[in-house]
């Protein structure tokens, strides 16, 4: 089987990179917290980068915590209900994918290839990542409406509604991991 060229999906990812300072500077003009989130994203999507994650990995990071960011920036998340939804059902999972491959690699978690683990291992362990980081969001925006007085539309329903679906879409991440991980296993 011949080795994929990452080299696209880095630049790719390299791009967005770009494109996320180009734009935190942009929006410093006018929106002093837009600003701050954009910078904030520019330090993170450095991670998968700087980390080495794989290639298709980090495009994904870039591009779904960009999209998260700017639905924010820009307030997107008030056009209509759903689209809360759709972003909250999305991020975690692609974050948990990220985060277990490194803790990985750190040895805090079971690589997704290891053959100790039992099939369904893999998709809980992305899961629960994933449902912490959809906790950790919801305090975000929970700390960001009460301390700060940002103008996040909140709730009871829809933060649990956020959390089931992070965790939900954190599932579905893990069976993508563990299946990739099954075809890579089985090819060697």
């Amino acid at each position: 089987m011949a080795a994929v060229d990452s080299r696209p999906l880095r630049l790719t990812a390299d791009a967005v990179r770009v494109l996320v300072l180009f734009s935190a500077v942009a929006v410093a003009l006018t929106a002093h917290d837009g600003a701050v989130m954009l910078s904030m994203l520019f330090l993170v999507v450095l991670v998968p980068r700087v980390t080495l994650l794989p290639a298709g990995v980090d495009l994904l990071v870039c591009a779904v915590l960009t999209w998260a960011t700017w639905s924010a920036v820009g307030r997107w998340y008030r056009v209509a209900d759903w689209y809360d939804t759709l972003v909250h059902s999305v991020t975690p999972g692609v974050v948990a994918v990220a985060l277990h491959l490194l803790l990985a690699r750190w040895r805090l978690l079971p690589a997704p290839g290891d053959r100790a683990l039992r099939r369904a291992a893999v998709p809980l362990i992305t899961a629960g990542v994933g449902a912490v980081v959809a906790v950790l969001w919801e305090l975000y925006e929970g700390l960001a409406t009460q301390v700060f007085e940002a103008r996040i539309p909140v709730g009871y329903t829809d933060t649990l509604v956020d959390l089931a679906v992070g965790t939900g879409g954190s599932v579905l991440a893990g069976i993508v991991v563990a299946a990739r991980a099954n075809r890579r296993s089985s090819t060697t």
